[in-house]
C-alpha cells in the first residue's frame, strides 16, 4: 500500500488547530537608508553605513519600511526583518557587514548548466492547464487577505495543503511529503536547533518531491498579503498559483528525479523575508542541500501585454540567471530583458544572502532607484499592496509563460531518471 508522508515541523499549526500569537512590540531590521530616512515611528539605530542601517523599529516603523518598497520616487528594493537574528551580544557593525557584504554563492561547485532533457520538458509543458491557475486564483482573491497573522492567512496556507494533499492522494505516489515551517518557537534538527522569536501564525508550506537526500532545486512564491482588504491577485496571488499548477504537474507526472524537488510557498514575505528566513534554517539545520533556487513573486502583470520576461540581476547569481535565459530561449520562447529590484526586495534575497545560488524571473520592469527620468514609462503593477490587486488586471497568458518556465527549471536542474 502507497503511503502519503505528512512531516509537520515542531509546533506548526495544524488545518484545524488555529492559536493567537502576539507580534513583538519591536523589530530589527537591515534596511537601505532610502527607505529609513523618512521613518517617523521609533527607531533606534545600532550601526551603519553609507548606504545601510541596523534598526530597531516598532509596528510604527516597520509599516512605513513596508510602505515605503512600493511607495515614493525612491524604490529602491526592500529590507530584511532580522528579529529571530539579532542577538544583543553580537557587535552590531559586524552584525550589519554580514548582512550587507556582496553575496557570494558557496553552497555549491561551479554548475555546468546545460539544455539535455528537452523532450521531457515539452511532455511536462503540454499538460499545463492554464484555467487550473485562473481557479485557484480566484478562490485565493476570496479570502479576506492572506496577512500571516490574521486567521485568514492560516486558512490560505491550509488551503495550500489540502490541494496537494488531494494531488498526490490521486496519484498514488509515495515520495511526496508535506512539511509546514512554523514562524515561532524552535526547530530542531540532527544539525542542532534554532531559535525563533517571531509569532506570525502563518506557517511557510514546503512540498519536496522525491526520496533523494541529494541537494535539491527550490522553486518559490509568497502566499501572504498585507493586512486588510488586501486581495493580493498580483502580490503574490499570480505566483502562487503557478507555483500551485507546476505540483500538479510534476505530482501527476510520476517523473523521478536525480535531485528532489521543493515546492515552497513562504509565509510573511511582506513582513521583511520571515518565512524564506526560517525556512532556510530549517533546511541548514537538517542539513538538506540546495543547489539552485528560483523565486516567482508575481507572474501576472504584463503592460500592453507585453510578453517580455524580465530577470533580476542585483542580488541574484549571475551564472544562474543567465541559465534561465537559456531555458526562456529554448522553451518559453519570449523576449528576455533584465531589470534591477534592489536589496531584499523577496524572498529570493534571503537563499542569495546566506550562499545559496539564486534567481528570480519578475513579470515586468521594476521601478528604478531615484527619481523618475520625464517621460519615463513605468512597466510595473502599481496596483500591488492596494485593494484594487485584482484579477482583470492580469495576463494569464503571461501567467502561463512563467509557468513554463518553472517546467524547465525543475526538469533541467533535478534530472530526470530515464
Amino acid at each position: 500500500m502507497k503511503n502519503r508522508i505528512l512531516f509537520i515541523a515542531t509546533l506548526c499549526l495544524t488545518s484545524h488547530i488555529v492559536t493567537t500569537y502576539a507580534l513583538p512590540a519591536n523589530y530589527t531590521v537591515v534596511a537601505p537608508q532610502c527607505l529609513t530616512k523618512n521613518l517617523s515611528g521609533v527607531n533606534h539605530t545600532l550601526a551603519s553605513t553609507s548606504k545601510f542601517s541596523l534598526l530597531q523599529v516598532n509596528r510604527q516603523g516597520l509599516n512605513q519600511l513596508i510602505a515605503a518598497k512600493h511607495q515614493g520616487e525612491n524604490a529602491c528594493g526592500g529590507f530584511f526583518n532580522v528579529t529571530a537574528d539579532w542577538h544583543e551580544q553580537t557587535a552590531p557593525k559586524v552584525f550589519l557587514e554580514k548582512f550587507i557584504a556582496p553575496p557570494v554563492a558557496t553552497n555549491s561547485h561551479k554548475a555546468a548548466y546545460a539544455i539535455n532533457y528537452s523532450d521531457q520538458v515539452k511532455q511536462l509543458m503540454g499538460q499545463l492547464n492554464p484555467d487550473n491557475m485562473w481557479a485557484s486564483l480566484t478562490t485565493l482573491t476570496n479570502f479576506h487577505d492572506r496577512y500571516s497573522n490574521s486567521d485568514n492567512g492560516v486558512a490560505a496556507s491550509n488551503w495550500l495543503k489540502d490541494q496537494v494533499d488531494a494531488m498526490v492522494k490521486s496519484s498514488g505516489r509515495n515520495d511526496v511529503s508535506i512539511r509546514f515551517i512554523p514562524t515561532r518557537s524552535i526547530i530542531a534538527g540532527r544539525a542542532g536547533s534554532f531559535n525563533t522569536s517571531a509569532t506570525y501564525k502563518q506557517s511557510s508550506l514546503v512540498v519536496k518531491i522525491g526520496n533523494s537526500n541529494a541537494s535539491g532545486i527550490v522553486i518559490g512564491a509568497h502566499m501572504d498579503t498585507l493586512n486588510g482588504q488586501m486581495p493580493g491577485a498580483d502580490d503574490d496571488g499570480s505566483g502562487t498559483v503557478t507555483v500551485l499548477e507546476l505540483a500538479k504537474i510534476l505530482i501527476n507526472s510520476n517523473m523521478q528525479f536525480k535531485k528532489p524537488i521543493y515546492l515552497i510557498w513562504y509565509s510573511a514575505e511582506e513582513e521583511g523575508l520571515i518565512g524564506s528566513g526560517y525556512t532556510e534554517k530549517y533546511f541548514k539545520s537538517l542539513q538538506m542541500g540546495v543547489d539552485a533556487v528560483i523565486q516567482f513573486d508575481m507572474t501576472g502583470f504584463s503592460y500592453q501585454n507585453d510578453p517580455t520576461i524580465w530577470l533580476m540581476k542585483d542580488y541574484t547569481d549571475p551564472e544562474l540567471t543567465a541559465f534561465l535565459e537559456t531555458l526562456i530561449n529554448t522553451y518559453v520562447k519570449r523576449p528576455v530583458k533584465y531589470t534591477a529590484c534592489g536589496y531584499a526586495c523577496s524572498d529570493h534575497a534571503t537563499w542569495t544572502q546566506q550562499g545559496y545560488k539564486a534567481a528570480i524571473a519578475y513579470e515586468g520592469e521594476m521601478k528604478p532607484p531615484g527619481h523618475p527620468v520625464p517621460g519615463q514609462i513605468i512597466k510595473d503593477n502599481t496596483y500591488i499592496h492596494t485593494t484594487m490587486d485584482t484579477m482583470e488586471k492580469l495576463s494569464l497568458t503571461h501567467m502561463t509563460d512563467y509557468a513554463k518556465l518553472g517546467i524547465a527549471f525543475a526538469v533541467e536542474l533535478a534530472g530526470p531518471i530515464a
